[in-house]
């Protein structure tokens, strides 16, 4: 087997290399995820994330439903029956950016109260993340960006009990402290140099 996707991924490359039409580039628009319980997940996703209900397909054990919150887009997410029982989830992370620090704080107490177990939350520099494990095991990220970028492998743990001040003043010292970080709008100046040189070869 590993022959096999071998050859497949060295075929794929070739024609790529050679393909003007590739890479495609596409914007990403929604997910889909199979489920093991379709009602666990609804209240889930609808009731602690905000997602509404936007169109079903099908009935019983068979039923899709399509979630959004986005006037722009039908569906965000899928949720679709046929995740077995004992499958371990593969979901990596599912993230959402959430408005403010406030209301990152805000949603870590209320989850807290809510009794929700096993949520890690990380001080990312770029961004505050609270990771959050769904009724199956996916773990859902909210996470807020911050003023400045910092390369990842300073990542620290986050304690949100602590003040929005006192946050925001241990972030802009890990940027100041650790090599490589700047502003998010000088990263996109050289993100943008970066993407032009490919375009023009």
């Amino acid at each position: 087997m590993e022959d096999v996707l071998a050859t497949f991924s060295s075929t794929l490359l070739l024609v790529a290399s050679v393909n003007s039409a590739l890479p495609l580039q596409p914007s990403f628009s929604h997910l889909g995820l199979y489920v093991k319980s379709l009602p666990v997940m609804e209240r889930f996703y609808c009731d602690v994330l905000g997602f509404y209900v936007t169109d079903r397909l099908g009935n019983g054990d068979q039923e899709m439903l399509f979630l959004s919150r986005s006037l722009l887009e039908h569906h965000q997410i899928v949720l679709a029956p046929g995740r077995a029982e004992t499958s371990a989830s593969t979901i990596n992370q599912i993230s959402f950016e959430i408005e403010t620090l406030r209301k990152l704080i805000d949603a870590f107490q209320a989850l807290t109260e809510l009794g929700v177990s096993g949520m890690q939350s990380m001080n990312h520099g770029g961004s505050w993340s609270l990771y959050v494990p769904d009724p199956e095991g996916n773990t859902i990220e909210l996470f807020v960006g911050t003023d400045w970028y910092v390369p990842p492998h300073a990542t620290t743990g986050l304690d949100l009990n602590q003040s929005e001040e006192l946050i925001c003043q241990q972030t802009e010292l890990m940027a100041q402290q650790t090599p490589g970080s700047k502003t998010w709008e000088g990263w996109r100046q050289e993100f943008q140099k970066r993407m032009d040189e490919d375009d023009h070869g």
